[in-house]
């Protein structure tokens, strides 16, 4: 006779869960009844002479108390492995990525009839009282009126009378060069004067989107344009304040400084007939502005907002202090990071009761910090604060009521937001001032789950925050700061943009976001591609690697098969279930094993019926499964081959329904 565990047998049911190896033991039960019915098996053996146990037995009405308050302290009990993970991820120094708020576009609309432009100033809130507001992040000289007409000047005149978007224009021609022009007609009865903001939005380039960076090579210099107002005396040109487009070069806003001048309507050049208005040039003086890209939009009074709010003065609460440091509290969650003033004021370390120490800088840990240094450490989610103890950064003088967040934003997430179109009033009744009309935005991004986070933090804690094998570079590309990454995936020895296989020294790196537009698949823009090449070109990565960042390839797949539902099932709300669940299947977010569906996985039809089969209520069998890829059909019974770097989007499926006979399934 051996002695010892039986290996064979398994010592706790296992259940998938968000964990490395993707399960966890079930430590107890979380069902009453099954708590219930143990207790009244050991009651048989402790306690024989219990024979009476019917409804009204004070025994049974102990024993359904007894398992009530046992399923709650299990479910709590079966989290403990869960719980252990993130203070492991915790103590390591890997935190939940922090939500981001959305970023807008809109432009400000003032009242007809307004005798001069009205100034709006930087921090104006726009939004609904009870919703998320957006805050602007510059002021504007708004002007009543409108952008009326668009002229190009390049090969010859080309003239839009009728702006509305999407134009399709090439703002210098389908060959820009140097002298081209691009003249914008502003309808208005105020003469411009202070900064004068356009907004731009400009229509994607044909094909994938690419974003190339490498470390030691530096951005390629935007094109060079010079705006002038065209005045009665002659073009005088107009200083940019600021260019948020880089040279009509992507979205963004571009703010002209506009002194007094005889700016009177008139027609431009080449015109014999038509309204005069105030006519803007911009002059193209380099030859690097690209060919392929196409005005969507652009218009008067732009500015860009930010779906936050700035909160100013506010005294921050104290948690707990001790020799090991101290930690303090923002009223106001979640905290936009990065955006913490702190002042803080006391009389230790030989200053002077109520002498301010300067401002405290936000670093991701203390475990660096001089003695000295006046950092902290924020988290956004629950907006504290934590300080130094003297070794590791300085500790908080002594003093009451002498932490001061002189500024810091508060806001982020999905739920809420405007769309495109929405006109937001002001949040202060401003006279003559409409309010924002939306023509952009970004949908933002929620805190880091602790799902994705058990997922995220192994992987972290395996590269120590270098990118040099290829699922590093995965794993770090999903931490670029300020912008959407929801999934990466690491191509080695590739360059998705050439058309060579194969490219030594060459990364590419698939990113998709969580935002999608509209009902399309979600294709990030090129300012994510550009932000994430760089970073981990120049920040995360090997040096001298060649990193290029590409949309995703998505292949369309349609399912077409029979179902077979049981007798008396409702057939049309069998069908609508099943073309739900294939969508979730399918979803490149959400889909496979609820993590997104992997790059270049296979879509296998047996794994198909099996998942159909599983979550489909009153489903008794399928058949004549095929599917539908881009369009081309598929013979019965073949799986999806994708290759590596793509992934799937769900078009229309065709599933046809149909009764279980009496004598068993069809």
């Amino acid at each position: 006779m051996s002695i010892g565990r039986d290996v064979r047998r398994p010592s706790a049911t296992m259940r998938e869960a968000p964990v490395l190896g993707g399960l966890e033991p079930e430590l107890l039960t979380e069902d009453r009844n099954e708590v219930q019915l143990a207790a009244v098996d050991l009651a048989a053996a402790y306690v024989p002479e219990w024979t009476g146990r019917g409804p009204d037995d004070a025994g049974v009405a102990i024993l359904k108390v007894h398992s009530t308050l046992a399923e709650a302290v299990h479910r709590r009990l079966n989290r403990l492995p869960r719980r252990l993970a993130l203070d492991y991820l915790h103590a390591a120094g890997i935190r939940a990525l922090p939500g981001s708020s959305a970023e807008a576009i809109g432009a400000i609309e003032v009242a007809d009839g307004t005798p001069g432009p009205l100034e709006v100033p930087e921090g104006s809130v726009f939004g609904p009282p009870n919703g998320p507001v957006l805050e602007t992040g510059r002021g504007c000289s708004a002007l009543p009126g409108k952008l009326a007409a668009i002229a190009v000047l390049s090969e010859g005149w080309l003239a839009l009378d009728r702006l509305e978007p999407p134009y399709r224009l090439r703002p210098f021609g389908a060959h820009p060069r140097p002298s081209a022009e691009l003249w914008l007609g502003l309808d208005t009865t105020a003469n411009p004067v202070g900064t004068l903001c356009l907004a731009a939005d400009l229509l994607p380039p044909p094909g994938r989107a690419t974003a190339h960076s490498i470390a030691s090579q530096d951005p390629d210099p935007p094109p060079l344009l010079r705006w002038e107002a065209m005045t009665a005396g002659g073009a005088v040109e107009l200083a940019i304040d600021f260019d948020d487009t880089r040279g009509l070069g992507r979205v963004g806003v571009i703010g002209l400084r506009v002194p007094a001048l005889d700016w009177a309507p008139r027609l431009r050049p080449g015109q014999a007939t038509g309204t005069p208005l105030r006519w803007l040039r911009a002059r193209l003086l380099t030859a690097s502005y690209p060919a392929d890209l196409q005005l969507r939009q652009i218009t008067l009074n732009g500015v860009a907002a930010l779906a936050a709010r700035s909160i100013r003065g506010e005294v921050v609460q104290p948690i707990d202090r001790s020799a090991t440091g101290s930690r303090y509290r923002l009223a106001l969650v979640p905290v936009v990071p990065g955006s913490v003033e702190l002042e803080i004021s006391g009389s230790a370390g030989g200053l002077g009761a109520g002498e301010a120490t300067g401002l405290w800088s936000e670093v991701p840990s203390l475990m660096a910090a001089q003695p000295d240094d006046q950092v902290f450490v924020l988290d956004p989610a629950t907006g504290v604060l934590t300080f130094g103890d003297g070794l590791h950064g300085r500790a908080v003088p002594d003093g009451y009521r002498n932490v001061v967040a002189l500024q810091y934003r508060t806001g982020g997430g999905t739920e809420g937001l405007p769309v495109p179109g929405d006109l937001l009033p002001p949040e202060v009744s401003v006279p003559d001032l409409t309010g924002l009309r939306l023509t952009s935005i970004s949908t933002g991004s929620d805190s880091e789950a602790a799902s994705s986070l058990l997922r995220r933090g192994p992987a972290v804690i395996r590269s120590r925050r270098r990118a040099v094998a290829a699922a590093d570079y995965a794993t770090a590309a999903l931490a670029t700061p300020g912008v959407d990454v929801a999934r990466a995936h690491c191509l080695p020895g590739v360059d998705p943009a050439a058309s060579a296989t194969t490219c030594p020294g060459s990364l590419g790196i698939v990113v998709v976001p969580r935002a999608r537009p509209g009902a399309g698949p979600p294709v990030p823009d090129t300012v994510t591609l550009q932000t994430v090449a760089d970073h981990l070109a120049r920040r995360a990565g090997v040096v001298g690697a060649s990193v290029v960042a590409v949309a995703p390839i998505y292949r369309r797949v349609a399912v077409q098969c029979l179902l077979v539902g049981a007798i008396g099932a409702d057939l049309g709300h069998l069908v609508s279930t099943a073309r739900a669940r294939i969508d979730d299947w399918l979803d490149p977010l959400a889909g496979g094993d609820g993590s997104g569906w992997e790059f270049g996985a296979p879509v296998r039809w047996n794994d198909l019926v099996r998942m159909l089969l599983g979550s489909v209520p009153r489903l008794e069998a399928i058949s004549q499964v095929s599917f539908r890829v881009d369009g081309r059909q598929l013979p019965e019974c073949t799986d999806v081959a994708l290759a590596p770097g793509e992934l799937v989007w769900p078009a229309t499926h065709v599933l046809e329904v149909a009764p279980a006979s009496r004598g068993g399934a069809a």
